[in-house]
């Protein structure tokens, strides 16, 4: 694998232990924002194990497709639109009260199982490169 490929899944996998914590603490929303980043930084290792530049953009949906991942799982997809979704919410505040309405622990419990299961994914995609 490559120095950078190893980086970033150096810090993808951090940022998975964070969202564990993040949960325990009851802190949805930082847990899905780490969530978010956790396999943001996994699909840019693939693009640089491709051999690509990584570029400084955080759709998950646009970094899969510049990993070269075609035809995901529509749980994937999903759980891309959705992550993405939520990442935007803090970056803007006007939207920040109703996403916050929606996270409660049962959601949040959900979308991190799906991260869960979509990071193993992508991390043995990365070691197959």
């Amino acid at each position: 694998m490559k120095k950078d490929s190893e980086n970033w899944l150096k810090i993808a996998c951090y940022d998975l232990k964070v969202v564990d914590d993040c949960f325990k603490a009851t802190n949805y929303l930082t847990c899905l924002e780490k969530c978010h980043n956790a396999l943001e930084k996994l699909l840019k290792g693939i693009i640089s194990e491709n051999s690509q530049e990584t570029r400084k953009i955080h759709d998950l949906l646009r970094l899969a497709s510049e990993a070269l991942l075609i035809n995901l799982q529509a749980e994937v997809l999903d759980l891309f639109q959705e992550l993405n979704s939520i990442y935007m919410s803090t970056r803007y505040p006007d939207e920040f009260d109703a996403i916050m309405e929606k996270l409660d622990k049962s959601r949040t419990e959900l979308i991190l199982s799906k991260t869960k299961r979509t990071f193993t994914w992508l991390e043995k995609k990365l070691e197959m490169n």
